[in-house]
């Protein structure tokens, strides 16, 4: 979930700021180019990065018990593993 928020983040407000400056193709074309670095960013993780740094400043002001997740892969501590 965090990605997604990172994407919004990013997107958003360029998005926004943009249209009112700017012709409806050449806005088009900006937005086809966003469009390209946000698959980017997602590709390189930087997106869920952005995702984690908001979620974390936001739980700092708001604290609302959830935490970011810090990495998608699933990691197994030995000491906690089922013994076999």
């Amino acid at each position: 979930m965090n990605h997604w928020i990172g994407i919004a983040i990013v997107v958003v407000p360029v998005l926004l700021i943009t249209a009112l400056f700017l012709k409806r193709p050449v806005w088009w074309f900006l937005v086809v180019l966003v469009g390209v670095g946000v698959g980017y960013l997602h590709y390189t993780g930087a997106a869920e990065e952005v995702g984690n740094r908001v979620l974390t400043e936001a739980n700092k002001i708001y604290p609302t018990g959830f935490e970011p997740d810090q990495g998608t892969a699933i990691q197994s501590d030995p000491a906690t593993a089922p013994a076999q």
